[in-house]
């Protein structure tokens, strides 16, 4: 792979993975949206990048760091929702982003044994899915989320995706695999798509579409350990092989429910 290989990588797959997402949770509504959101479709090529650019055990290595970081991100996502209930998109967003700051900085300086990361995790996305705020049952309120997108969300989600492909994969260069890693896990696609669902139409909607994000981060833990324990062993191509596949069959497990 040349560099104009990684360079189109960086700046032109994530943001068409995350538009086929959005065009999708147009159609079937916003927990399926979530639910497709929450597949790798951005840490997957950011660690890619980086295992190409530094090597196999420089990946793991960020793979490790991006399992811890679901910690942060899940985290993130119940501030966020519950904060919906009683604040504007800005407020939630902003505290959301310095709570996930504070608990990434925190796991990052603990460096934690992958046996206490593995419960941590564990935990996390178990408790994440019970701490959001309850909803009325009506579906409609699902269907009203994704009848009248705002015409700058699909640009906005692209631009976001890219940047943070870029950003992230320059931290793990210059910053080191643990920092790139993190910086893989942040809650990129949930920050704007939840705050461009609050702001056009309204807390249920941005729940809605959150609580599809924490039942399907289950193949995001699923896909970093595949590659921590296979990335040095198996090589790049056969690692992230089998990493998309134990994370589809995750991700098929936890899809929705009618």
């Amino acid at each position: 792979m040349s560099a104009s290989d990684t360079l189109f990588l960086k700046i032109l797959l994530v943001p068409v993975l995350i538009a086929s997402v959005t065009l999708v949770g147009r159609r079937y509504g916003q927990r399926v949206g979530g639910w497709l959101g929450s597949f790798p479709i951005v840490a997957g090529p950011i660690l890619f990048v980086l295992s190409f650019e530094n090597g196999a055990e420089f990946g793991a290595a960020a793979a490790y760091s991006a399992f811890v970081a679901i910690v942060p991100a899940m985290i993130f996502y119940v501030v966020y929702a519950r904060l919906a209930v009683r604040t504007s998109w800005w407020i939630a967003a902003a505290i959301g982003i310095v709570i996930w700051c504070l608990v990434a900085g925190l796991l990052w300086q603990w460096g934690l044994p992958m046996i206490l990361a593995a419960i941590s995790v564990v935990a996390a996305l178990w408790w994440s899915a019970r701490a959001m705020p309850e909803l009325s049952a009506d579906r409609r309120l699902d269907r009203q989320a994704t009848a009248s997108p705002h015409p700058l969300e699909l640009p906005a989600r692209m631009v976001t995706g890219a940047l943070v492909t870029l950003i992230t994969s320059e931290l793990g260069k210059q910053g080191g695999a643990s920092i790139g890693g993190f910086a893989s896990l942040f809650p990129s696609i949930g920050l704007v798509v939840a705050a461009f669902n609050h702001s056009r139409s309204g807390p249920a909607a941005a729940i809605h579409f959150l609580r599809g994000m924490t039942r399907g981060m289950w193949s995001v833990g699923t896909f970093c350990v595949t590659l921590t324990l296979t990335l040095p062993k198996i090589g790049l191509a056969a690692s992230f092989g089998l990493a998309v596949l134990v994370a589809v069959a995750t991700h098929a497990i936890s899809r929705p429910r009618a």
